[in-house]
């Protein structure tokens, strides 16, 4: 049942955003054109945060694992890490969200254009994901043959990594990739809220949200961070990586509630992109 349930959980990731969108756009009466280009917004500014984010990510990794920065005690590593992710999550994805809301503030300072932008940034992960997921999928059903594994040519001291690697692919719960697909929704749901929260730090001219924001950001992704390993270590994965999911899904919804009840603060008028 593994690779029904990923067609359905990694389809799903791609389908979600698109569904999402459509119904938003009908309830809140915007044209294609309109959506269009909020979802645009959302989702580029996901691409720009990340293309800071990962080389800094990378960057620091190298300057531990090359002894130019002290690296932590074992026993604090995990948590150290789940600390510097975090924040570092936090830092870009949510000053990018800023910084757009800031360049074209007059034309989307609406709670309706915070949403659709929300959801262009969270969503754009869903799809990216979805694609990344499909494509690994078929690489592993394509190196379960022996005979394309080695046609690979690696180096022997690979082959064994790579088979490691393969093996454990195929030994995984059957429904992880619905989990995955899970994970998406409360990942766009605390996109969408964390949108919601920095656009209301320049329209209510409150920065305090805007360090909530980011600060709930960088624990959402620190309890990732330092709970899933844990769970995936032990037995009973499946339940385990089921409990993980139900409480960042509670996570993200908490937010998205919250920023649901901020709607009477903002301005009326849904106003679109202007060209």
């Amino acid at each position: 049942m593994f690779i029904p349930y990923s067609i359905i959980g990694y389809t799903g990731m791609i389908l979600l955003p698109l569904i999402a969108g459509f119904f938003i756009a009908k309830k809140f009466r915007l044209g294609f054109k309109d959506f269009r280009k909020l979802f645009t917004a959302g989702a580029l500014t996901f691409i720009a945060s990340q293309v800071l984010h990962i080389p800094v990510v990378y960057g620091l990794t190298a300057l531990f694992s090359n002894g130019i920065l002290p690296s932590p005690d074992k026993s604090i590593t995990l948590i150290f890490n789940a600390v510097v992710l975090g924040l570092l999550a936090g830092i870009f994805e949510e000053t990018a969200r800023y910084i757009l809301f800031k360049t074209i503030r007059k034309s989307t300072d609406t709670w309706q254009n915070g949403i659709i932008i929300g959801l262009g940034h969270g969503g754009i992960e869903a799809i990216l994901l979805g694609i990344i997921s499909i494509s690994t999928m078929a690489q592993m059903i394509a190196m379960r043959d022996p005979s394309n594994l080695s046609a690979l040519n690696l180096p022997a001291d690979q082959v064994g990594l790579v088979q490691e690697q393969i093996n454990a692919y195929w030994t995984q719960p059957d429904v992880m990739p619905l989990f995955g697909f899970m994970e998406r929704i409360s990942a766009m749901s605390l996109h969408i809220g964390l949108s919601i929260l920095v656009l209301y730090s320049i329209v209510a001219n409150q920065k305090k949200w805007f360090w909530i924001a980011l600060l709930w950001h960088a624990f959402v992704d620190a309890v990732a961070v330092y709970v899933f390993p844990k769970i995936t270590a032990g037995e009973n994965v499946a339940v385990g990586v089921f409990g993980f999911e139900l409480m960042i899904l509670l996570l993200g919804v908490g937010v998205l509630a919250y920023a649901i009840r901020l709607r009477t603060s903002f301005p009326v008028k849904n106003e679109a992109l202007t060209k």
